[in-house]
């Protein structure tokens, strides 16, 4: 129970520290639905040989103010000396305003499991990869292309305040850990994370612009009923630079027998603010999963002075997920007849 307590008072003590949050990164409100992009530990985080999984975000509704963020990311479970490991890669493809700012991320992932009893595990993972950013001035318009004639912005006009150069790269480490539990009835998982440990420059110009590091941490409490009903709580707690995101809902789902092709269909209502700031978007989702394929929508409802919005901030997400059925071997006995 030793390693047990010392995991769970680290946990306790990352999470005080983290006192305010928000993701200035690509983040999704679905958040459980992109577990590459929630902790690096959750890379080869289920039962089956491998998986595919694919993510689509689109935010506001007009040229000007649209963001939208594409993700496909694939793992796979790997077994070294007889330890447990995964392995993964990431593909994230963000553009903001029409294309004026475009980011791409590759990112190689691992994770490796060790077996805490026989019904827990903690998962630690780690990300490597590179980040290309690349900002376009054709949809910008600046103070010195104010037009005098007809007292309008001409993006036309001839500038001083473009960049020295339009594009950056730099190299980005993530890491993350995971606790988890299994009982049947009751399952939990408690995670931590830290992106941009490496606090890489991010600037345009020639000036020195450290990326701030972004803390994470995020949980689930499944709790099975009868007749294959179940409720999951969760939550999202992150923070960087001085600003704070909070995610907390609940899902509720039906699982189904196994010789069904329908597994599971679910539905859930999760809120969105974080500490000294206001009520930020209320989030409806469902999902069912067919077979081996998981598939999950939500939509984000901006809160206006304590009104429901369906325009600005309002986000649309579909994801897919897609895990190949384990094939390993779990009898091993060669039945024989007695004589």
């Amino acid at each position: 129970m030793k390693p047990l307590k010392r995991i769970f008072i680290s946990i306790s003590l990352i999470m005080i520290c983290i006192s305010e949050v928000y993701s200035q990164d690509v983040h999704f409100s679905n958040f459980y639905n992109a577990p590459l992009i929630l902790n690096p530990a959750n890379t080869g985080n289920y039962i089956g040989n491998w998986r595919l999984i694919s993510n689509y975000r689109q935010q506001g509704n007009s040229n000007s103010d649209e963001y939208k963020t594409t993700t496909l990311a694939f793992d796979i479970p790997v077994y070294y000396y007889r330890q447990m490991g995964s392995i993964g890669i990431i593909f994230i493809n963000d553009n903001s305003a029409n294309n004026t700012l475009s980011v791409n991320k590759v990112f190689l992932s691992i994770a490796h499991f060790i077996k805490v009893s026989s019904k827990s595990y903690l998962h630690m993972g780690f990300q490597f990869g590179f980040v290309n950013k690349s900002y376009s001035s054709n949809n910008l318009s600046f103070p010195d292309q104010f037009d005098m004639k007809t007292g309008y912005f001409n993006a036309d006009l001839p500038t001083q305040e473009i960049g020295e150069t339009q594009k950056l790269s730099y190299l980005d480490l993530n890491w993350g850990l995971i606790w988890s539990r299994k009982s049947g009835k009751f399952n939990s998982e408690i995670g931590v994370a830290m992106f941009h440990y490496n606090t890489p420059n991010e600037n345009f110009t020639t000036f020195e612009n450290e990326l701030p590091a972004r803390y994470l941490s995020h949980a689930y409490f499944e709790i099975n009923f009868k007749n294959n009903l179940y409720l999951k709580p969760k939550l999202l707690f992150t923070y960087q630079n001085m600003v704070n995101e909070l995610l907390l809902g609940q899902d509720f789902g039906l699982r189904f027998s196994n010789a069904s092709s329908i597994k599971d269909i679910n539905i859930g209502v999760f809120y969105r603010g974080g500490f000294g700031r206001n009520l930020d978007a209320l989030i409806a989702k469902a999902g069912f999963q067919y077979k081996c394929l998981n598939f999950a929508i939500c939509y984000d409802f901006e809160i206006t002075n304590q009104a429901i919005s369906s325009y600005q901030k309002s986000a649309f997400e579909i994801s897919l997920q897609y895990t190949r059925p384990s094939t390993s071997l779990k009898n091993k006995t060669i039945p024989c007849e007695t004589f």
